[in-house]
């Protein structure tokens, strides 16, 4: 989908989002059964790309969701909802067939496909190629800010200013870079992050498959485990190596208890809590997310391994209690530094590319909330204040409302960058806007939106 409106006359909104992933996705398909309903104000999203994307290149042969289908764009909140994954796959005539599979867990670019078929639905939400540059309270002569304004760039170039009385930041996550890594080694290709991948390793196939390409992949997390699989199997002749700081890759906690978290409940637990209880929880729990990797992809890798020491071969290796130090342009590849963190050695080392499965900062869009800074509110840490509806806390006379999704792990749990939650978040967001403006919640609705079934 790639339809936008003439944004140059996009009008006043209830509520502007910037970013549309699928946290603003499911906020659209949400809001088309209110508006359906009747009684919901105008909701519009500036996205940067040109057409809905999600993770592109990390679409791995064979990867599968690490979320239950049911955690959908609408389910968890709106069962009913015609954008939901059961329905997707109802309008694709594959219900039947995916229902005898047996499993909660969809292939990753199935997912993708269901996110695309329901932005399709949902034409005039989302102004694609429009990068939001900044936000500025429109301040009245009393002193009180009003509402917002949102400056923002066309696919042209071309400057536009949009006015709303609330705003929601989903930006997504931006690429953790290990110090030490050269700028320039990026920019010449032979060092790439992990959210490059497909797109950056594809130089490498047109080079040639059965070349003996050297690869190192930095990280313990589910990233590293699925780009060392797929370097092994798609360059038979390649030296693959996996340099991670602990002694194994980790198994992603999985178990019914631990995934507790990832409903409403422990959202309120978590805000609730001390500062210091919060912390404690992110560290009892932080293999349900972080540094962790799913038993079948551990498996695979322990695998890989054990058939190259039956087989007698040497190139594939994982090199535990390793650090990336420094990693810089080598010719046409980069050079690493890694550090023994046993003995303390350091050696450099050469290899065709280097790819950084090293996470994503979740910060709090600070580039397009300096504007506001003087009217939000922080803790001791200087960290946002956000109140449970995801809104952040304001000083007295600010009238809007600005939500935060994805920068809110100190306040709302691991669920805040997560796909677990987007359904009640998205929910959440919607009727605190209701509320800031006095508007009834209409009731979820079982119809079907014309179109939404084709």
């Amino acid at each position: 989908m790639t339809t936008s409106p003439a944004t140059a006359g996009l009008p006043h909104q209830r509520l502007l989002g910037i970013g549309f992933g699928p946290s603003h996705l499911s906020m659209a398909a949400l809001h088309a059964s209110r508006a359906a309903a009747g009684g919901a104000g105008s909701v519009h999203f500036l996205e940067a790309r040109a057409s809905f994307a999600w993770h592109p290149d990390m679409l791995l042969p064979g990867a599968r969701m690490q979320v239950a289908f049911l955690k959908d764009l609408v389910t968890p909140r709106e069962p009913t909802s015609p954008f939901s994954f059961v329905n997707f796959l109802v309008a694709h005539g594959r219900l039947e067939q995916f229902l005898d599979l047996a499993t909660l867990n969809p292939t990753r670019h199935e997912f993708v496909e269901y996110f695309r078929w329901a932005a399709a639905r949902l034409p005039g939400y989302a102004s694609y190629g429009h990068r939001a540059e900044a936000i500025r309270p429109a301040v009245a002569p009393d002193g009180t800010v009003t509402h917002l304004e949102v400056d923002h760039r066309g696919p042209d170039g071309t400057r536009h200013t949009t006015t709303a009385d609330h705003v929601s930041v989903a930006p997504g996550g931006s690429p953790v870079v290990p110090r030490g890594v050269d700028p320039a080694a990026r920019e010449s290709g032979a060092v790439l992050h992990n959210s490059a991948f497909l797109t950056g390793i594809q130089p490498f196939h047109r080079r040639g498959r059965e070349l003996p390409h050297r690869f190192l992949v930095v990280g313990a997390g589910q990233s590293a485990a699925e780009a060392f699989q797929y370097l092994a199997a798609e360059f038979p002749a390649a030296a693959v190596t996996l340099a991670h700081r602990g002694f194994a890759l980790q198994p992603a906690n999985s178990s019914a208890l631990a995934n507790a978290i990832f409903a409403p409940a422990a959202v309120d637990l978590f805000h609730g809590a001390a500062p210091a209880r919060r912390r404690g929880i992110l560290a009892e729990l932080r293999t349900t997310n972080y540094a962790a990797v799913d038993d079948t992809d551990i498996d695979a890798v322990a695998g890989l391994l054990y058939d190259q020491q039956v087989r007698g071969g040497q190139r594939l290796a994982v090199r535990r209690f390793t650090e990336l130090t420094a990693c810089r342009a080598a010719g046409p590849g980069a050079a690493a530094t890694l550090r023994d963190l046993l003995t303390g050695e350091e050696r450099t080392e050469e290899y065709d590319a280097v790819v950084l499965a090293t996470g994503y900062d979740f910060t709090e869009a600070r580039g397009l909330l300096a504007g506001l800074d003087r009217y939000l509110l922080r803790d001791e840490d200087g960290r946002l204040l956000v109140d449970r509806d995801y809104s952040v806390r304001t000083a007295p006379g600010f009238a809007p409302k600005v939500f935060l999704h994805g920068a809110a792990e100190h306040t709302h749990g691991l669920t805040s960058t997560l796909l677990s939650l987007i359904a009640h978040r998205a929910g959440d967001i919607l009727d605190a806007v209701d509320a800031a403006d006095g508007a009834a919640r209409p009731a979820p609705t079982d119809h079907l939106l014309q179109g939404a079934h084709a």
